[in-house]
């Protein structure tokens, strides 16, 4: 089976893109923190939701836009610590500049989706958590091992494929 979508680059790429807004190091911009040591406050997850939605049909899945959701959560001591990093994230990532940066990187920022508070009551109250989901597009491609029919001879007529 064929990789279509490389979901560690397209993490790591956010991930880093977060580190240089945020300036916290890689120890605080993670994936998630369940399997291993909780980093120090404030700290970022940032974590794929798994949802794919095409935004346009395609025949096949070659250079196939692909939307997906990325989950970015600030944990911080005090709410205003975590909503300040959240705001200042988020108004960031709409920067056309950084739109062209990511984009290089084969990312589309597509949209900033409901910024709220993502703190449990009752779980842990001297952490707060407040985030987002980005939408990003991605290219989907997909090489088949399949043999491909170029063209066709029939009867002395040729077929060609477009």
């Amino acid at each position: 089976m064929k990789r279509t979508i490389n979901w560690t680059e397209a993490i790591a790429t956010m991930r880093q893109t977060i580190r240089s807004l945020t300036n916290l190091d890689e120890k605080h911009v993670i994936e998630d923190y369940s399997l291993g040591t909780k980093p120090t406050l404030p700290f970022i997850t940032v974590h794929p939701r798994g949802s794919l939605v095409m935004p346009v049909q395609h025949m096949h899945p070659m250079h196939e836009p692909v939307d997906t959701h990325i989950s970015i959560t600030i944990h911080a001591e005090t709410e205003t610590r975590a909503l300040d990093i959240m705001d200042n994230l988020q108004a960031n990532l709409r920067d056309p500049e950084i739109h062209y940066q990511v984009k290089q990187r084969g990312i589309i920022i597509v949209a900033i989706l409901d910024p709220q508070d993502r703190s449990v009551i009752g779980i842990n109250n001297s952490e707060q958590q407040y985030g987002f989901d980005l939408q990003i597009r991605l290219e989907r491609n997909f090489e088949s091992d399949l043999p491909t029919i170029e063209a066709i001879d029939s009867n002395n007529e040729k077929i060609t494929k477009n």
